[in-house]
């Protein structure tokens, strides 16, 4: 994941938001020319470059071949921004009327930008017919849904607030992080690493989205799962003393983090834990498949704990595809790689590559890593709220404005500007 600048960032996805808001057709249904569509093509467009990404988009490719031999597959993903350059080129596209036949997304409030602006087709049929919602937990299903309509289909579950560790920097430094400790805790924790001589946190947000995961992860810790879904619905306010202290918090994290940490991306900085450079990384458990695929060893060369906070709460990221409403170049393609999706075998599969867990209920994980066996069972009982780093909790101009607020407040440090920004955001996009 590559970008020029923090800036360019912004202003990438800030356009891509727009063009979606402004460019959407009125019908949610493929139009006439899309029904002629034929099968022996398929164009797919996502953010997964790096390593273990491509790999896991790989298992989907061969998976939607393998169902319709003859098939070729164009993978047209788009590396950099933290996605945001593959929604900027998307959004080029769909204005153009000229779209992939289907695209990667995030549910909930990044696909509601999308069906709000018509750009996406009802799937609702399609989960009906194949009792879809039926075999998975209702979280997963609910967030594939806007105004009771389904318009895409749920590949993986990410956890965004996973700490990973490094077991030697720890150990040298006498240190235990434990998840029951909270926010206060880890803190102290991490002065001790930085005392024994060793750097505390790598963070590589070059991509501002590895710092907004971070802020948020600790703001949840300190408000709670119910809270966190509060600040969504205007209930609660990012004016609250939990969330100053959030920002306090999160300013002494800063503080304790590599120097260069704008100017990596997030693997990198992973790959950094894992080597020995620093004692912990925030990350969603993309990163367990990355590490994984960069010859690191779980339990050794790193381990992980939940973002320690007063309750278990799981940071739900979700991955899943959508098709166009209208002028969508091969619809039985699309639908056939709708359905490969689907598959209990195929998300089995992919979670492998990725460090994701199934969506499916039936996806058999008993192969599947210590991790994510951990994360399955964690996801079946703990508080489940959406990422607003990933524009799922809420839609894409208010994460923008939150994206914005970081990467101001990792520069500035004032609180009370961070929250002008986002009670004002809560006020008006809300």
């Amino acid at each position: 994941m590559r970008a020029p600048s923090k800036l360019k960032i912004s202003l990438a996805v800030t356009a891509a938001a727009s063009l979606i808001a402004v460019t959407g057709c009125s019908a949610n249904q493929p139009s006439e020319s899309s029904a002629s569509g034929g099968s022996d093509k398929l164009e797919i467009t996502s953010w997964w470059t790096s390593g273990s990404e491509a790999d896991a988009l790989n298992v989907l490719i061969d998976g939607v071949k393998a169902a319709k031999p003859g098939l070729s597959v164009d993978n047209a993903a788009v590396s950099g921004g933290g996605g945001a350059n593959a929604r900027q080129a998307l959004a080029a596209r769909l204005q153009a009327g000229s779209p992939p036949d289907s695209w990667q997304v995030h549910p909930a409030g990044q696909l509601k930008s999308y069906v709000d602006g018509g750009q996406v087709a009802d799937l609702t049929e399609l989960w009906t017919q194949n009792n879809w919602a039926s075999q998975m937990p209702k979280d997963v299903a609910a967030a594939q849904q806007v105004n009771g309509k389904y318009y895409t289909v749920p590949i993986g579950v990410h956890r965004g607030n996973v700490l990973w560790t490094n077991p030697a920097v720890l150990a040298k430094a006498n240190v235990k992080i434990d998840p029951a400790a909270g926010v206060d805790g880890l803190i102290a924790s991490l002065k001790q690493v930085q005392a024994s001589g060793a750097t505390p946190v790598c963070l590589g947000d070059k991509d501002i989205f590895a710092s907004a995961e971070l802020l948020e992860s600790v703001i949840m810790s300190r408000t709670g799962a119910d809270n966190w879904k509060k600040l969504f619905t205007n209930e609660y306010s990012f004016d609250a003393p939990e969330v100053k202290q959030a920002l306090a918090d999160y300013k002494t994290i800063l503080s304790l983090a590599n120097k260069d940490h704008s100017a990596i991306t997030w693997d990198e900085a992973a790959k950094k834990m894992a080597n020995g450079a620093c004692a912990v990384n925030l990350m969603g458990d993309w990163a367990y498949g990355e590490l994984v695929n960069g010859g690191k060893n779980p339990g050794k060369d790193f381990t992980w704990v939940t973002f320690p906070g007063k309750e278990d709460i799981f940071d739900y990221v979700g991955d899943g595809f959508s098709i166009p409403a209208n002028n969508i170049p091969h619809a039985d393609a699309a639908n056939a790689w709708l359905k490969t999706l689907m598959d209990p075998k195929i998300q089995t599969e992919f979670a492998a590559k990725k460090g994701s867990i199934p969506a499916l209920k039936s996806a058999d994980i008993s192969g599947l890593s210590e991790y994510q066996k951990e994360a399955a069972k964690s996801f079946a009982s703990a508080e489940v709220v959406s990422s607003l780093a990933h524009a799922q909790a809420a839609g894409a101009e208010f994460a923008q404005t939150y994206a914005d607020a970081v990467s101001t407040f990792n520069g500035s440090g004032n609180i009370d500007a961070f929250i002008a920004s986002m009670t004002q955001a809560q006020k008006t996009q809300l």
